[in-house]
């Protein structure tokens, strides 16, 4: 097998830590929102949401790329880890001075009400915390030590999640409740420096200006990338408070909440996958080629089908999550589920693009799509609300799809899309009708049953291979 036996175990053993953090900080973080959208209602949770999405915009700025460049760097020469963190650490310092005050800025002057700027004020100093973390963080995965990352991410969840419920449960405020954040911020940075200390490098602080320029040169295109995606990620949210109000923030990121949290498929994949793509790229495009093909048939074969399924059962997943408050939310989950099967195409493109040194054409795309959500948003929320914003999204989502599918084909390798999707479309439509003749019974009679369905669908149509079979059982480690 061309993809090497420690290759897949190294894979396999971070795939197993990643799917551990993923899958606690998801549903402790579900948990979590939930709970405040249900005790607070849709205008405060509006007013919650905008204060993550406004943070976020600005977050960028105090990355710039830094965190995935470390990644591809140190994973090729170790021995940079120390001086890598050392000088980027200064660097952060200054740019997250610069961070926070864009954010106080530019809240005060949108004259917010005075409880969202002080949620605002909160997340904003959580994001210097824990960017600082997750820089320390990105050594961990540079040297394929997932674990750590996984173990250190799951105990800020916990304290967060449970210290919030503690005082959400007592009848604390808004404001009193996402205070935790700042606690969990803080156990994360310090717990982040002493593990990588004791385990993989010391820092070592120096003001080398050469190697500034050099990095923040390098770094360009990842922040570009990132700050680009980030605005079309985020900016519905911030304009939709500004133009409609926060109960249609509410009712959309009610939504998005449950899309995102099934990013956890796409992120435990590709965190896994993306040092040893970085490392195929300078030792074997063949299996550079065989890893990314495999990696977009497997998210595909998982993504489709929940689509399809979501996409059906909707108003049942929103009443059973939320609440009748939140009947809003179903168009909106309707339209958005289809994000997620795009991001985990989007995601696997991205990586393979960042690995392959084109970075570059990666932040221009994102530009571009920038700049259509922007205007697209400008033009359909005023019109149709967060329906608007949701249509928006897909459409921004498939448009990065068709570009980023355009430029790997030049650069790398075509996929043959057709022979990939075909099979599992067929499985997931036959899946589909199964859903809707079913409609009137039990929900989670239901899932269990279009689960069946669609995988004997794919065992009967030959889509599952006795290759994948084994692979499948050396990454679970049965082989």
């Amino acid at each position: 097998m061309i993809v090497k036996m420690n290759t897949v175990q190294r894979i396999s053993k971070n795939i197993g830590a990643l799917t551990l953090m993923h899958i606690v900080t998801m549903g402790l973080g579900l948990i979590f929102t939930v709970s405040l959208a249900r005790c607070f209602g849709d205008i405060a949770f509006g007013k919650y949401s905008f204060a993550l999405a406004f943070t976020a915009l600005f977050a960028v700025f105090m990355d710039v790329g830094f965190n995935q460049l470390t990644i591809r760097d140190v994973t090729r020469d170790k021995t940079l880890a120390a001086k890598y963190i050392g000088n980027i650490s200064i660097i952060k310092l200054f740019l997250s001075i610069t961070f926070f005050t864009l954010v106080v800025v530019a809240v005060n002057l949108m004259q917010c009400p005075s409880d969202t700027r002080t949620i605002v004020y909160i997340f904003g100093a959580y994001t210097v915390l824990t960017s600082f973390g997750q820089l320390f963080r990105s050594i961990f995965h540079a040297f394929e030590k997932m674990e750590y990352d996984s173990l250190l991410t799951i105990v800020r969840q916990i304290i967060i999640v449970s210290t919030g419920l503690t005082l959400l449960f007592l009848g604390y405020d808004l404001i009193h409740v996402v205070s935790v954040y700042l606690i969990g911020g803080i156990v994360d940075i310090v717990l982040s420096s002493l593990v990588m200390v004791r385990k993989f490098t010391k820092p070592k602080f120096e003001v080398d200006f050469a190697f500034w320029k050099s990095s923040i040169m390098a770094a360009i295109p990842f922040s570009l990338a990132v700050i680009f995606i980030s605005i079309f990620d985020k900016i519905d949210t911030v304009m939709l408070s500004m133009m409609i109000g926060d109960a249609s923030v509410g009712w959309y990121n009610a939504a998005y909440t449950i899309v995102s949290s099934l990013n956890v498929i796409p992120g435990v994949l590709l965190g896994a996958i993306y040092p040893i793509l970085s490392k195929l790229y300078v030792s074997s495009t063949g299996s550079l080629k065989i890893t990314y093909e495999k990696s977009f048939r497997y998210l595909f074969i998982i993504a489709f089908p929940i689509g399809v399924g979501t996409t059906l059962l909707a108003a049942k997943i929103i009443l059973c999550i939320y609440g009748d408050d939140f009947v809003y939310s179903t168009i909106a989950l309707r339209i958005l589920i289809w994000l997620f099967v795009l991001s985990c195409a989007n995601w696997l493109l991205s990586v393979v693009l960042q690995s392959i040194n084109r970075q570059a054409i990666l932040a221009f795309f994102a530009g571009i799509c920038a700049i259509f959500n922007v205007i697209s948003n400008l033009f359909f929320i005023p019109r149709m609300s967060y329906v608007g914003a949701s249509i928006t999204t897909i459409a921004t989502e498939s448009i990065l799809f068709i570009l980023l599918f355009f430029v790997i084909s030049k650069y790398l390798y075509r996929l043959p899309l057709f022979r990939i999707t075909m099979k599992p479309t067929i499985a997931g439509v036959i899946m589909g009708i199964t859903i809707y003749y079913m409609k009137n019974t039990n929900f989670f009679m239901i899932v269990m049953i279009a689960i069946a369905v669609y995988f004997a669908v794919l065992a009967v149509i030959g889509e599952i291979t006795k290759e994948d079979i084994q692979l499948i059982r050396r990454v679970v480690g049965r082989d």
